[in-house]
């Protein structure tokens, strides 16, 4: 019997897994080989590339994707058509996209709102819908098309929901197009804006519905967002679909009790993730420090960024420690007791959060936070809302040995049945073995 082929389509270095949208896309590419199907990636190398030390595939990347057995196909914006015929106009349709393309950002540089640079926004700009449509683009998912024959097709974000015009009328009929949307974006957008923040790209909600109804099937990371999506396109077909960490290649590691506790932060590189630490450190972590032993480590592309806007920190907070980007969770997560996360908005799933419940951490977190999470997902679980909520709850932890110790066996006991991958993936696994 033929193996069910999957066309995939993203530009994101998802075999990194350095952030959560890479761990997320990774962990569904892990999940559906393993399953049988067939899965090529159409992979969209960044248009910076040239210039971006952080965007290049180098060859540790190669040498990740040789080690995982991932059938990957590079697009890059500088290698034109072979056809002598059809370069004169590829180049044309290039030169003018990258003109459009700086005077967007030449006016975004004049613009004094704070952003961060991000996995989907390597410039640090907000960004259009327009600005990720490559005219040469269309031509190459069409040739892998014609020669993978996908019977699904799955695209990463609405930015490159474009990329269908490559179908002519009878492989729409035939191939099963799925959308994973990871955010509603005109509502986290809009979040973004509201705190005079710039978001990755600047998308209305009249875009995202047009861009989501040019699907068969689209994937909404937890309940709430299914709910908005339905909405956007009542004709659709809106499933759940949201995160299993990659299973670990070792037996989870348990910490001795220490009269310290290590309380961790892992986040990616964004305005979100940069607001809330900061205002957690400005308003709760002195107090915090005051009243007990306690220390704080943080690990991810956000240490950069930290870095970069607050370069006295970690002279100022001698129980506060860097380690940068980490090339396995594990050991992140062995190093701390406590996981924390004090997002303050945003939409989507904290794949964060997800990954201290697999790893088996305590976790204490916003009712934002918390989004995506079942109800009565376990005793390991805390939602703190305001600075004082989160004093009190990390000083009780750091001072009552019984209760860490209450706290990790219930993280324990969640880490054992919490984001299973048949429970995650069911719904996308039941709606790709159908026939369309």
């Amino acid at each position: 019997m033929t193996p069910h082929r999957i066309l995939l389509a993203t530009d994101l270095p998802f075999w990194r897994r350095s952030t959560g949208a890479e761990q997320r896309i990774a962990s569904l590419v892990d999940f559906l080989s393993q399953l049988g199907y067939r899965i090529r990636v159409f992979f969209l190398c960044p248009a910076t590339e040239s210039n971006q030390d952080e965007s290049k595939i180098t060859e540790e990347d190669q040498e990740i994707i040789c080690r995982q057995k991932l059938d990957i196909e590079f697009q890059r914006s500088s290698d034109p058509p072979r056809q002598i015929h059809q370069k004169f106009g590829w180049h044309l349709k290039a030169i003018k996209h990258r003109f459009g393309t700086k005077q967007t950002e030449h006016h975004q540089s004049s613009r004094k709102q704070h952003t961060s640079q991000d996995a989907n926004n390597p410039t640090g700009f907000s960004t259009t819908l327009a600005d990720y449509r490559w005219p040469w683009a269309i031509k190459a998912f069409q040739d892998s098309i014609n020669s993978f024959a996908p019977d699904s097709i799955i695209i990463e974000y609405v930015k490159l929901s474009y990329l269908l015009e490559a179908l002519n009328a009878s492989q729409r009929k035939q191939i099963h197009c799925l959308l994973d949307t990871h955010d509603v974006l005109h509502l986290r957008n809009k979040q973004f804006q509201e705190r005079g923040l710039v978001h990755w790209i600047n998308i209305s909600r009249e875009e995202e519905t047009q861009a989501v109804q040019l699907f068969d099937t689209i994937l909404a990371i937890q309940d709430e967002e299914a709910l908005v999506f339905r909405d956007l396109a009542p004709e659709r077909n809106v499933l759940v679909c949201g995160h299993a960490p990659s299973r670990i290649k070792h037996p989870l590691k348990y910490r001795e009790t220490s009269e310290i506790l290590t309380v961790g932060y892992l986040a990616s590189a964004n305005a979100s993730n940069l607001q809330s630490f900061t205002n957690f450190i400005k308003q709760s972590w002195n107090p915090i420090s005051e009243q007990c032993e306690i220390r704080l480590v943080i690990a991810g592309l956000i240490c950069h960024e930290i870095s970069q806007s607050f370069p006295d920190l970690f002279q100022e907070h001698n129980n506060i420690s860097s380690l940068g980007c980490v090339s396995e969770l594990a050991d992140f997560y062995h190093q701390i007791d406590v996981a924390i996360n004090p997002v303050e908005f945003g939409t989507g799933l904290k794949i964060k959060n997800c990954e201290a419940v697999f790893f088996g951490k305590p976790l204490v977190t916003t009712t934002i936070g918390m989004k995506g999470f079942p109800a009565g997902s376990g005793e390991s679980l805390i939602i703190c809302d305001s600075p004082e909520d989160w004093v009190n709850c990390l000083v009780e932890i750091a001072q009552t040995p019984s209760k860490r110790s209450s706290l990790q066996n219930a993280a324990a006991k969640l880490s054992q049945t919490g984001f299973s991958d048949q429970e995650v993936y069911s719904e996308l696994n039941n709606a790709l073995s159908r026939k369309k």
